[in-house]
């Protein structure tokens, strides 16, 4: 084998390359040192006193409806879309007990325009969230749902129609319909999407009302709802501020806040115009008072008061605006901080009557009781005689009713715990979640059941002269603890026959259509819905002696 020695100017050449990498990376390592120590000085680490947290990247901004896409004090033949506003995602509730979820696969975080799949998850995500902050802050500790599903699902376009409704088995489901020119996506409404949310709340917190045999009770589910999406919504400052300008102050007066469902509402109304209110699909701002709903036709337009459940909850709605209107007055001035401090009382009160009002033919008038004392143990008793005039204002209350509940007990702070809850005599505060108003003791724990072992209302046999087989139903027979009645006028007062409310039910169901009669094919039935689908919400099946009544699909 044969080489040469090296050309010594091509040495020096290569040996200069070298140093001159050497050098290059020597440079780019001391400038990595330089700026992980620049970082380590911001973030500092776990072991370092007097050192913070990482900074956090900004929240993100995104579109939302303030309150529904259509929004007008004055209704207009085409309504114009209101514009969507711009907000930061808001920190979800930690409660898993109310945990939720939408289906589908969660979009990234942005301004999307409306009608976009984005949008709609992100303007419900934003409006479910902000919803369950302020329920847990006033629902006692360990409320869970009593739906088939945890978490609760959400489904923002589960078909075609105008309507969304709630099920134990599927959780919410909103749909979308064309009307004309227009799409209208019902989950695209904070509006609707806080009913019916406050429909699966209520079946949390009394879950015996799901399947009660009683006119009163489907139709406070309703009242719920819509109470609910009041109180939610005053959330938003923007909003309450709003609310203020078009009402001068005056709560009780039609705006924003008494209107729900504007664009739905509207919806609705071209095909079917005296089916829903003139100007929303409902509107608590009216003057209904309360008449037995078993003296009222099963369904009317809206001009006047039926049975159904959805008209007959105005007359529970009115009566809580009312209350909510004196409220304010109560207080102070009607301000922007008046109103968020009241908004949050009359949600407590109103969770305390859910809690504490024994389910019976005039459920109406224990709610309303109960919510009177409640007021009469809280906050001093500020709002006692706001809440009592409202409901005797709007005939749920009567005058001898209002007298005997100034001598009736007044409830106390219990203290909840997961063991079981035991009195407290001093508590150190009365926010809901820590505690719960009883009477002698904590209310019926109800409210920590999942869905397999949810407490139900006691069963009755109900003969029918309308039914060739008595039919079974969970009925409205709890303990009255109230010695109060409605104020009726020119009418026979309601009955205290549990068996009869129950009765009459049935027959209110069968004349709107609303029984799959199943096994019993010889039940007269009564008209489809309005758009000629059938609209189940209740269907009889095969049991010992005879049939049992069962709530099939929805609150709607």
């Amino acid at each position: 084998m044969s080489g040469s020695m090296p050309d010594p100017q091509s040495l020096q050449v290569d040996l200069s390359n070298v140093i001159n990498a050497i050098t290059a990376a020597t440079q780019a390592l001391t400038q990595a040192r330089d700026v992980l120590k620049d970082i380590e000085a911001q973030i500092g680490t776990g072991g370092q006193a007097g050192v913070g947290p990482a900074p956090q990247p900004p929240p993100a901004t995104i579109n939302t409806w303030e309150d529904d896409p259509f929004s007008e004090e004055a209704p207009t033949p085409s309504p114009s879309v209101a514009p969507p506003i711009s907000q930061t995602v808001a920190a979800a509730s930690t409660n898993t007990d109310l945990s939720w979820q939408i289906a589908g696969p969660q979009p990234a975080a942005g301004q999307h325009q409306p009608g976009t799949p984005d949008f709609q998850y992100w303007n419900a995500h934003e409006t479910i969230a902000g919803s369950i902050v302020y329920w847990t802050s006033l629902m006692p500790q360990g409320t869970r749902w009593s739906s088939q599903q945890t978490p609760l699902s959400v489904t923002l376009v589960a078909g075609d129609d105008l309507n969304a409704n709630y099920t134990r088995r599927f959780g919410l489901r909103f749909y979308r319909k064309d009307v004309g020119n227009t799409r209208i996506f019902s989950g695209e409404s904070p509006d609707i999407v806080r009913h019916e949310l406050g429909h699966a709340l209520l079946d949390a917190l009394r879950p015996e009302l799901f399947e009660a045999a009683s006119a009163e009770a489907d139709a406070f589910h309703e009242a719920f709802g819509d109470m609910a999406a009041m109180l939610a919504a005053l959330r938003r400052p923007s909003y309450r501020q709003r609310v203020l300008t078009e009402t001068q102050g005056r709560l009780s007066a039609n705006s924003r806040l008494s209107r729900l469902a504007e664009q739905l509402g509207w919806g609705i109304r071209q095909r079917f115009p005296d089916s829903v209110d003139r100007d929303s699909l409902r509107n608590a701002a009216n003057r209904l008072s309360y008449v037995p709903p078993g003296s009222l036709l099963s369904s009317a337009p809206m001009t006047s008061l039926s049975s159904e459940p959805h008209s007959f909850a105005r007359v529970f709605t009115g009566a809580f605006l009312s209350a909510l209107a004196a409220m304010v007055g109560a207080v102070g001035a009607p301000t922007e901080a008046t109103l968020d401090t009241v908004s949050q009382d009359a949600g407590q009160l109103l969770v305390d009557a859910v809690l504490t009002a024994p389910v019976t033919t005039t459920y109406y008038s224990q709610v309303a009781a109960a919510m009177v004392q409640a007021a009469a143990a809280r906050k001093g008793g500020q709002y006692h005689s706001a809440v009592l005039g409202a409901f005797v204002q709007r005939g749920v209350l009567d005058l001898v009713a209002a007298r005997n509940l100034t001598s009736a007990e007044v409830p106390t702070l219990q203290s909840v715990r997961p063991d079981g809850a035991a009195a407290v005599a001093s508590p150190p505060s009365d926010d809901g979640a820590s505690f719960v108003l009883g009477y002698g003791a904590a209310p019926s724990e109800g409210y920590r059941a999942a869905a397999t072992a949810a407490p139900s209302l006691p069963q009755e046999t109900v003969h029918a002269e309308f039914l060739d087989r008595p039919v079974t139903c969970h009925v409205a027979a709890e303990q009255a603890r109230f010695m109060v009645s409605p104020f009726i006028v020119g009418t026979d007062g309601p009955t205290d026959d549990a068996t009869e409310s129950a009765r009459q039910y049935l027959a209110s169901l069968i004349q709107r259509g609303r029984i799959d009669p199943g096994p019993a094919a010889n039940m007269v039935r009564g008209p489809a819905a309005l758009d000629g689908r059938e609209r189940y919400t209740h269907q009889l099946e095969e049991s010992d002696g005879g049939l049992l009544l069962l709530r099939r699909i929805q609150f709607q």
